[in-house]
């Protein structure tokens, strides 16, 4: 029996309990614990992501980055300034850089240091295909490369910074909208949000990839429920010997239907998720508010999570840990 069935089984009553403690600083439930990371108090606005780079952190924001050098003292707002709709940030160690998608303004930017107001245009086209509102961008250390996301049209771009090789992987026949990118044990994931699927890319030089589907998909969708269309995947990402798996589901989109089930999910293999053989976390979270992208690292795994109905108004980092065995 899962987590998912083991709350069905204990009633109502026990689900909401794990909801009303969810919705002040977080709860635990077997051996998963979720806290709510930063801000501690108040709330951001509609943050999406965290990076890391070091003991430096920066929370992206909508139209602001917001960052600290340390896990002690409170969120700075950078003062650049020019930012609509960013939806994430990642660290190029080689060139000591990092890199946002800069969303609203359909391009990627660059600079070194958050708490200073410079920075630079990195593109507005890769591979003589214009950025139409880049989402995700991930480096992998490994290799160098890193990719950045066109997620109405599903185009994958693999480039090595400033000046370097620029390749790209279409997908626009086999994924609608899709959100994240995830580089997890030296491979690639493109997060397919509408159709609910992962494609795992085995050999991007070859444009060679094995897509990945999910239990109870009723229809396609940017968002919605469970019962009303299965899946929405926001991110999946793997931390300590499981996948976990957020999904784009809210008050807005689920009509009279529970947004919070399966919002948040983890599971062991692909099978699992075809199968439906996952747990459900999501009572672990506060309820009505979307988990976004997801950040492993080795002092637990945080979730970016807004409301989307009142932005700025309920938007934190929460963090999960494992309980030691």
């Amino acid at each position: 029996m899962n987590i998912s069935q083991t709350i069905v089984a204990l009633g109502l009553l026990g689900s909401l309990c794990f909801s009303v403690q969810a919705d002040e600083q977080g709860s635990v439930l077997d051996g998963v614990s979720i806290q709510r990371y930063v801000p501690q108090s108040g709330s951001l606005p509609a943050c999406t992501h965290i990076a890391r780079r070091g003991e430096t952190e920066i929370v992206t924001s909508s139209d602001r980055l917001f960052y600290r050098t340390d896990a002690q003292s409170p969120l700075i707002r950078s003062p650049i300034d020019i930012l609509v709709d960013a939806h994430s940030v990642v660290f190029n160690p080689v060139e000591k850089l990092f890199y946002a998608t800069d969303t609203g303004n359909h391009r990627l930017i660059t600079f070194a240091d958050p708490a200073g107001d410079t920075w630079d245009t990195f593109a507005t086209s890769l591979a003589g295909i214009k950025l139409q509102r880049p989402h995700d961008i991930v480096f992998d250390d490994a290799t160098g490369w890193m990719y950045a996301l066109n997620p109405n049209s599903s185009e994958v771009f693999r480039f090595k910074g400033s000046g370097g090789d620029v390749a790209v992987l279409d997908l626009s026949k086999q994924l609608g909208y899709s959100r994240a990118l995830t580089i997890a044990n030296g491979t690639l994931y493109v997060i397919g949000s509408s159709h609910g699927v992962v494609v795992e890319v085995t050999d991007f030089e070859k444009q060679a990839f094995q897509i990945h589907t999910s239990f109870g998909k009723k229809k396609n969708a940017v968002a919605g429920s469970w019962l009303t269309t299965g899946l929405v995947l926001n991110d999946v990402d793997y931390y300590q010997g499981h996948w976990y798996a957020t999904s784009y589901f809210c008050p807005a989109y689920a009509g009279n239907e529970d947004c919070d089930e399966n919002k948040f999910i983890r599971f062991k293999t692909w099978d699992d998720l075809k199968t439906g053989k996952w747990d459900d976390l999501s009572s672990l979270l506060p309820s009505k508010i979307v988990p976004y992208f997801l950040t492993p690292h080795a002092d637990g795994l945080d979730i970016a999570m807004f409301r989307h109905e009142a932005r700025g108004t309920a938007d934190w980092i929460y963090r999960l840990t494992l309980a030691a065995h």
